[in-house]
């Protein structure tokens, strides 16, 4: 069966950044016919450490923006953020730095890039019956990290792996029939020579991610329960094989094995979290699909009783009709929700983006200020201030430098922090942040040329020349030697 363009095309990204991760990085050289390495235990660590590692998932994640369409919503990016580390607190690696992100796609699947980058698809939050369903997944994937998986690959066959990897790159960067030939050899290699071993690091990820499922407070029952639901929506519609199961095969076999493995724990019947049930009833609000009819299932629910997370349907049914405009109801909603629970966040921020929407700025603002007053740590909140200033053009560059101290990684923040200068007439700041927006958006010649208007705005300010000049001369040096392939 083919595999979908999504999943292609996120292979080929994870393919590409490895091979010009590897062949930057300093060290030995190696021959494409050759390569002897000493056998020192663990032998994936002399061919990727985990700083290399690390290098490698963040030059990833700076090609993959320019791909996929990573999800700008703070309050579903930090829930995530937050159950996943709830989840890495349990692992083999407690203290690595994981980052967990949320990509807006209609398909199940989530993916784990080496260095801790762990994505997944809004459908697949969506399909989780429960929190511990979607945790079981997080576990898995954390467990693909902490095992070293991808680089434990290339230290099982170290003659075979790179040359076969760097075939693929050129085919990726040169194009034509002679690189279709190449991706078609080097893929059928890899299918010999890897079924067996991937086949394992499954089976690891499994074993170990139910042990970081129990730790964590999660019904490990919860991980077969998952693959099960999904073995049986491929036998419903086996032609359209969720991307979930083409990336981790699911067996009879090994579902048996999960649910032997998770008995061995005492049953535990833990509720959602109501930050889960909120999250999917705002992923829903905001879904494809007729607005109006999105406005009418949520009232249907909540009319029929449908939900047991009652709560939850009418926070959705609130932003559905935010989205449709009817902001008198809307305000209604979640003035009921904010009686009951007047710190809830995900409350207080809905209500001031009603007001904003509705053209009461002040009021809006001054929700989000007395907020933020109470809650100036919760990065959603401050986000979604500062973006509210940025609009109505007041200062916001200290919200947003907190922000970055929370998450350096997050490009929108660079963004919103380059309006922000701007407006502040800080010309040369201005456009020295706008220049990391573009590098971390994978587009280093657009940030060197921010860096370079910044360096002509900085004047005699010998710091900031200085702070520049360097920022261009590590991005040239880093993306110096994949132009030379190019």
């Amino acid at each position: 069966m083919a595999m979908p363009p999504y999943y292609k095309s996120m292979k080929r990204l994870l393919l590409a950044s490895l091979l010009s991760t590897l062949i930057a990085l300093p060290g030995p050289a190696v021959s494409a016919n050759t390569i002897n390495l000493p056998d020192l235990g663990d032998a994936s660590r002399t061919v990727i450490s985990p700083a290399q590692e690390r290098r490698l998932g963040e030059d990833f994640m700076r090609r993959a923006r320019q791909s996929l369409s990573f999800s700008d919503d703070p309050e579903i990016s930090d829930y995530l953020q937050t159950l996943g580390q709830r989840l890495v607190a349990h692992s083999d690696n407690p203290g690595a730095n994981f980052r967990f992100f949320v990509v807006n796609d209609p398909t199940i699947n989530a993916f784990a890039v080496p260095g801790g980058f762990i994505g997944v698809h809004t459908a697949l939050i969506l399909a989780a019956e429960n929190e511990a369903e979607l945790a079981s997944v997080l576990a898995h994937e954390i467990s693909h990290i902490t095992q070293r998986h991808i680089p434990r690959l290339l230290a099982e066959d170290q003659n075979a792996t790179l040359p076969t990897m760097a075939a693929i790159l050129a085919a990726i960067l040169l194009g034509g029939n002679g690189g279709q030939a190449a991706v078609a050899l080097t893929s059928a290699t890899l299918a010999q020579r890897g079924i067996s071993f991937t086949r394992t690091f499954e089976e690891e990820a499994d074993r170990i991610g139910v042990r970081v499922l129990a730790e964590s407070g999660f019904d490990p029952r919860a991980m077969p329960a998952f693959f099960e639901r999904m073995q049986q929506i491929n036998r419903v519609n086996d032609t359209n094989l969720p991307d979930f199961l083409r990336d981790h095969p699911v067996t009879t076999a090994r579902i048996a094995d999960t649910r032997s493995r998770a008995e061995q724990y005492p049953y535990r019947q833990r509720p959602d979290s109501l930050a889960f049930q909120l999250v999917r009833a705002k992923l829903r609000a905001n879904g494809s699909g007729d607005p109006a009819t999105i406005v009418r299932a949520f009232k249907a629910n909540i009319k029929d009783e449908k939900s047991t997370q009652i709560e939850a349907e009418h926070y959705g049914y609130a932003v559905a009709l935010l989205r449709v405009r009817q902001y008198d109801s809307a305000r209604a909603e979640v003035r009921r929700l904010l009686d009951r629970a007047p710190t809830n966040n995900f409350y207080r921020i809905l209500h001031a983006e009603i007001e904003l929407a509705a053209g009461q700025t002040s009021t809006g603002l001054r929700l989000y200020a007395d907020a933020y007053k109470t809650d100036p740590n919760y990065y959603p909140l401050t986000v979604n201030y500062a973006q509210a200033l940025v609009r109505s053009g007041r200062a916001s560059e200290p919200i947003l430098r907190t922000s970055l101290k929370q998450r350096p990684d997050d490009p929108s923040l660079y963004k919103l922090l380059s309006e922000s200068l701007n407006a502040a007439n800080k010309a040369a700041e201005s456009h020295q942040a706008l220049a990391e927006y573009y590098y971390l958006n994978g587009d280093a010649k657009a940030a060197i040329e921010q860096l370079r208007l910044a360096s002509r705005r900085a004047g005699n300010n010998f710091y900031l020349q200085s702070s520049v000049e360097a920022r261009i001369q590590a991005i040239k040096d880093e993306t110096a030697l994949l132009a030379e392939k190019k």
